[in-house]
């Protein structure tokens, strides 16, 4: 497993809104604290792989809403991993490797420097469809 520690990455107070909830209040978010050219790996963080079956007895926490859920299994992002936020708009995309337990941030765009970076939960940069937390917010 090949790690790439981030180098050029920082946590703080998140910029993202939720135009649709006015009383969301955005938590930490990963910013960068140099220029990022697009395509540039950003981080290869180490995973945890969990297995549906593992969550069979679990209650919802708020680790659960720090998970990559995929078709067939659960992961955990270490690192910064789990600390990048959504965005319809995103300037970074992630592959996951199984086989090496890693997950890798790419940049999708030129960053510029204190920029947030965010990737689309949907797992794809063009979708628009609804996450849990815009249609619970939605909702009361």
């Amino acid at each position: 497993m090949k790690i790439f520690p981030p180098s050029k990455i920082y946590l703080a107070q998140s910029k993202v809104l939720q135009p649709e909830n006015p009383d969301f209040k955005p938590g930490l978010g990963v910013f960068a604290s140099e220029s990022i050219k697009a395509c540039e790996i950003i981080e290869i963080a180490p995973i945890l792989i969990l297995e549906f079956s593992d969550f069979i007895e679990t209650k919802w926490n708020l680790l659960f809403e720090y998970y990559f859920w995929l078709d067939d299994f659960v992961v955990l992002a270490l690192g910064y991993g789990s600390m990048y936020n959504h965005s319809k708009n995103p300037n970074i995309k992630y592959q996951i490797s199984k086989k090496e337990h890693t997950i890798t941030f790419t940049a999708t765009k030129d960053i510029k420097k204190d920029e947030e970076l965010v990737f689309n939960y949907n797992g794809s940069s063009n979708s628009k469809a609804p996450l849990w937390f815009e249609k619970r917010d939605s909702h009361g």
